[in-house]
Protein backbone atom coordinates (compact mmCIF):
# COMPACT_ATOMS: atom_id res chain seq x y z
CA UNK A 1 0.00 0.00 0.00
CA UNK A 2 3.14 2.62 0.52
CA UNK A 3 4.22 1.77 -2.87
CA UNK A 4 0.93 3.10 -4.60
CA UNK A 5 0.38 6.23 -2.25
CA UNK A 6 4.06 6.46 -2.74
CA UNK A 7 3.38 6.41 -6.67
CA UNK A 8 0.58 8.95 -6.24
CA UNK A 9 2.63 11.47 -4.01
CA UNK A 10 5.22 11.10 -7.27
CA UNK A 11 2.10 11.87 -9.49
CA UNK A 12 1.17 15.17 -7.48
CA UNK A 13 4.58 15.97 -6.88
CA UNK A 14 6.04 16.23 -10.65
CA UNK A 15 2.63 18.33 -11.47
CA UNK A 16 3.18 20.66 -8.63
CA UNK A 17 6.85 21.47 -9.51
CA UNK A 18 5.62 21.83 -13.08
CA UNK A 19 3.43 24.26 -12.11
CA UNK A 20 5.75 26.61 -10.44
CA UNK A 21 5.87 30.35 -12.07
CA UNK A 22 8.63 32.31 -12.74
CA UNK A 23 8.13 34.62 -9.56
CA UNK A 24 8.56 31.78 -7.29
CA UNK A 25 11.20 30.31 -8.92
CA UNK A 26 13.20 33.27 -8.92
CA UNK A 27 12.78 36.08 -7.16
CA UNK A 28 12.38 39.10 -8.71
CA UNK A 29 14.64 41.89 -6.83
CA UNK A 30 13.48 45.41 -6.83
CA UNK A 31 16.37 47.87 -8.70
CA UNK A 32 18.04 44.82 -10.06
CA UNK A 33 17.79 43.21 -13.29
CA UNK A 34 18.59 39.78 -12.16
CA UNK A 35 16.11 37.51 -10.08
CA UNK A 36 17.99 35.24 -6.81
CA UNK A 37 16.97 32.00 -5.95
CA UNK A 38 14.84 31.80 -2.48
CA UNK A 39 14.20 28.43 -1.34
CA UNK A 40 11.87 29.71 1.54
CA UNK A 41 9.85 31.41 -1.54
CA UNK A 42 9.91 28.31 -3.88
CA UNK A 43 8.76 26.03 -0.85
CA UNK A 44 5.90 27.94 0.28
CA UNK A 45 4.91 27.70 -3.35
CA UNK A 46 5.36 24.55 -4.12
CA UNK A 47 3.76 23.36 -0.58
CA UNK A 48 0.65 25.05 -2.03
CA UNK A 49 0.16 23.37 -5.44
CA UNK A 50 1.35 19.88 -3.78
CA UNK A 51 -1.51 20.45 -1.23
CA UNK A 52 -3.48 21.50 -3.75
CA UNK A 53 -2.90 18.14 -6.11
CA UNK A 54 -2.78 15.68 -2.60
CA UNK A 55 -6.59 16.93 -1.66
CA UNK A 56 -8.12 15.73 1.34
CA UNK A 57 -8.74 11.94 0.94
CA UNK A 58 -5.12 11.57 0.46
CA UNK A 59 -4.24 9.15 3.31
CA UNK A 60 -1.00 11.05 3.93
CA UNK A 61 -0.71 14.76 5.62
CA UNK A 62 2.34 17.31 3.92
CA UNK A 63 3.82 19.50 6.61
CA UNK A 64 6.52 22.16 6.00
CA UNK A 65 9.81 22.37 8.48
CA UNK A 66 8.23 20.04 11.22
CA UNK A 67 10.44 20.83 14.34
CA UNK A 68 11.05 17.79 16.22
CA UNK A 69 12.52 18.93 18.60
CA UNK A 70 10.59 17.63 21.28
CA UNK A 71 10.03 14.42 19.16
CA UNK A 72 11.67 10.86 21.77
CA UNK A 73 13.23 9.51 18.59
CA UNK A 74 14.23 12.52 16.38
CA UNK A 75 15.48 14.99 18.89
CA UNK A 76 18.66 15.81 17.29
CA UNK A 77 17.92 16.20 14.06
CA UNK A 78 18.02 19.25 11.77
CA UNK A 79 14.28 18.98 10.50
CA UNK A 80 13.66 18.77 6.50
CA UNK A 81 11.49 21.32 4.44
CA UNK A 82 9.01 18.21 3.80
CA UNK A 83 7.80 15.88 5.42
CA UNK A 84 4.18 13.49 4.15
CA UNK A 85 3.41 11.08 7.52
CA UNK A 86 0.74 10.36 9.45
CA UNK A 87 1.02 12.63 12.44
CA UNK A 88 0.74 10.85 15.34
CA UNK A 89 2.47 7.68 14.73
CA UNK A 90 5.41 6.98 13.05
CA UNK A 91 4.06 6.14 9.50
CA UNK A 92 6.08 8.10 7.54
CA UNK A 93 5.78 7.90 3.33
CA UNK A 94 8.76 10.65 2.53
CA UNK A 95 10.76 13.09 3.84
CA UNK A 96 12.13 16.10 0.97
CA UNK A 97 15.12 18.41 1.03
CA UNK A 98 14.95 21.24 -1.28
CA UNK A 99 17.82 23.28 -2.69
CA UNK A 100 18.79 25.68 -5.37
CA UNK A 101 21.65 25.82 -7.68
CA UNK A 102 23.20 28.22 -5.78
CA UNK A 103 23.86 25.63 -2.89
CA UNK A 104 27.00 25.57 -4.77
CA UNK A 105 28.58 27.95 -2.28
CA UNK A 106 27.78 26.12 0.17
CA UNK A 107 28.43 22.39 -1.03
CA UNK A 108 28.94 21.13 2.49
CA UNK A 109 25.21 21.58 3.69
CA UNK A 110 24.23 19.51 -0.30
CA UNK A 111 26.36 16.69 1.61
CA UNK A 112 24.68 17.00 4.58
CA UNK A 113 21.02 17.23 3.20
CA UNK A 114 21.72 13.96 1.59
CA UNK A 115 23.05 12.74 4.73
CA UNK A 116 19.73 13.93 6.75
CA UNK A 117 17.64 12.19 4.05
CA UNK A 118 19.30 8.80 4.19
CA UNK A 119 19.12 9.43 8.06
CA UNK A 120 15.79 9.63 8.15
CA UNK A 121 15.14 6.48 6.18
CA UNK A 122 17.22 4.35 7.75
CA UNK A 123 16.46 5.75 11.67
CA UNK A 124 12.75 7.18 11.15
CA UNK A 125 11.02 4.62 9.04
CA UNK A 126 10.56 6.54 5.98
CA UNK A 127 9.58 4.97 2.82
CA UNK A 128 11.65 7.50 0.88
CA UNK A 129 13.57 10.38 0.26
CA UNK A 130 13.30 13.41 -2.46
CA UNK A 131 16.23 15.85 -2.66
CA UNK A 132 15.04 18.41 -5.26
CA UNK A 133 17.08 20.89 -6.65
CA UNK A 134 15.86 24.01 -8.64
CA UNK A 135 17.55 26.23 -10.71
CA UNK A 136 20.39 26.56 -13.69
CA UNK A 137 23.56 27.73 -14.26
CA UNK A 138 24.24 28.71 -18.33
CA UNK A 139 21.45 25.95 -18.64
CA UNK A 140 22.80 23.20 -16.38
CA UNK A 141 23.54 22.54 -13.02
CA UNK A 142 27.16 23.01 -11.53
CA UNK A 143 29.44 20.41 -11.58
CA UNK A 144 30.47 20.52 -8.03
CA UNK A 145 26.78 19.59 -7.56
CA UNK A 146 26.21 16.79 -9.44
CA UNK A 147 29.63 15.60 -7.85
CA UNK A 148 27.58 16.00 -5.00
CA UNK A 149 24.75 13.87 -6.47
CA UNK A 150 26.69 11.22 -8.04
CA UNK A 151 27.97 9.97 -4.34
CA UNK A 152 24.89 9.26 -3.47
CA UNK A 153 24.28 5.28 -3.54
CA UNK A 154 20.94 4.96 -2.09
CA UNK A 155 18.65 4.42 -4.69
CA UNK A 156 16.12 5.31 -2.07
CA UNK A 157 16.85 8.42 -2.40
CA UNK A 158 15.00 10.27 -5.39
CA UNK A 159 17.00 13.25 -6.61
CA UNK A 160 14.58 15.60 -8.65
CA UNK A 161 16.20 18.52 -11.21
CA UNK A 162 13.77 21.18 -11.88
CA UNK A 163 15.78 23.40 -14.60
CA UNK A 164 13.27 26.09 -15.45
CA UNK A 165 9.25 27.23 -14.14
CA UNK A 166 6.56 26.08 -15.57
CA UNK A 167 8.38 23.18 -17.12
CA UNK A 168 8.30 19.54 -15.67
CA UNK A 169 11.30 17.95 -14.03
CA UNK A 170 13.52 15.67 -14.46
CA UNK A 171 14.52 12.58 -12.66
CA UNK A 172 18.20 11.96 -12.16
CA UNK A 173 18.44 9.88 -9.25
CA UNK A 174 16.53 6.86 -7.69
CA UNK A 175 14.68 6.06 -10.87
CA UNK A 176 14.10 2.55 -10.47
CA UNK A 177 11.65 3.53 -7.46
CA UNK A 178 9.27 5.96 -9.49
CA UNK A 179 6.75 4.25 -11.88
Amino acid sequence: MKEQNFQQFMKCLMKAIENMDAHYFQLPVAESDEPIYRERVYCYELYHHLRCALGDVFPYKLHGEVDKAGHPLIRKIKKPDFIVHEPGNMSNLVVIEVKSVTVKNRINKLSEDFEKLKWFIDNVGYYRAIMLIYGNVNGDIPQNIREEIEKVKDERIIVIRHYEPNRKPKIIGGESYVA
